[in-house]
């Protein structure tokens, strides 16, 4: 495939529009329009669904903006090579994540893998499940650690652990002595938990329309340090998060954790996502594998 045709859908595929990929490329839009229409009536398939305020991708057009990403990131790591600056020890890797992954437990990987690679530079952004994978697909991160429920287009799952939801309490809470904890038990004590756009707040709020209970949350919050705080601070509360989130911390300070008996609470995993067919580099596949190596100790 040529690069002018190519390049000219990337742009579009990318800003949505042949006018704003007029103005990032500083071509006029009837040249844009003449490539891409000519783009495909070669392959002889439709790219673009024409719209009154812009240009959305076919599943062939997704296909095709998977690839042409793939190419830009390889293109560069090849210009990385032939310019001398593939040392494993100089490369960075970058992570897109929920907060939770970003509070506690991702830093501790991060940590440990710089102990052998010490000159190894990350970037973690916070963002929520589907916007991580987004950023996986258009090539904006090398991974991502992801609470999703549906599969993705253009996204690779490396590694898939279970994460369910669990309770966090006091050692000296009332529940602290069962081997497991029901929606039912939550009823009388303060429970601290994420908000409804969250996998976390979603499965709740599922498991409790199951069993015919309704709890509001005397936390409810974005943020894991708060809920984590708020919970560890005070006897008679439970928090309601993700095992990984917060299990090392919890024995670091004496708390406990316990599974929850409803099933819904239970259906959530952890994914780590890379684009799929990508050639990632040396140092990011070295960081999945130490990665993979934590989840399954973890786990």
């Amino acid at each position: 495939m040529h690069e002018i045709p190519l390049k000219y859908f990337h742009s579009v595929a990318k800003t949505g529009s042949l006018s704003a990929a007029s103005e990032e490329l500083h071509v006029a839009v009837s040249a844009i329009s003449r490539q891409i229409t000519q783009l495909e009536e070669r392959l002889q398939l439709t790219l673009f669904e024409r719209k009154a305020r812009g240009m959305t991708l076919t599943p062939a057009g997704e296909v095709l903006y998977t690839y042409s990403l793939r190419n830009v990131l390889e293109f560069k790591n090849v210009v990385s090579e032939m310019r001398g600056l593939s040392n494993i020890q100089q490369q960075s890797v970058v992570i897109a994540c929920p907060e939770g992954m970003a509070w506690d437990f991702l830093p501790n990987v991060i940590a440990t893998f710089r102990v052998k690679y010490p000159a190894a530079r990350f970037s973690l952004k916070v963002v929520e499940s589907s916007r991580a994978s987004q950023l996986v697909r258009e090539g904006s991160v090398d991974a991502a650690f992801t609470f999703n429920l549906q599969p993705e287009q253009g996204v690779e799952v490396s590694m898939q652990v279970p994460s369910p939801i669990i309770a966090m309490l006091s050692k000296h809470h009332p529940l602290a002595h069962q081997k497991s904890i029901s929606v039912k038990d939550l009823v009388d004590y303060p429970i601290a938990t994420s908000g409804a756009g969250t996998t976390v707040g979603y499965l709740f709020d599922i498991a409790c329309h199951v069993e015919g209970v309704q709890i509001i949350p005397a936390l409810s919050s974005e943020s894991v340090g708060s809920i984590y705080t708020f919970a560890s601070e005070s006897e008679n509360a439970i928090a309601l998060c993700g095992e990984l989130t917060v299990a090392r911390r919890a024995k670091q300070d004496g708390l406990v954790i316990r599974p929850m008996r409803e099933p819904s609470l239970a259906q959530r995993s952890l994914q780590v996502q890379v684009m799929s067919g990508r050639q990632l580099p040396a140092i990011v596949q070295y960081f999945l594998t130490h990665l993979t190596e934590s989840l399954k100790k973890a786990s």
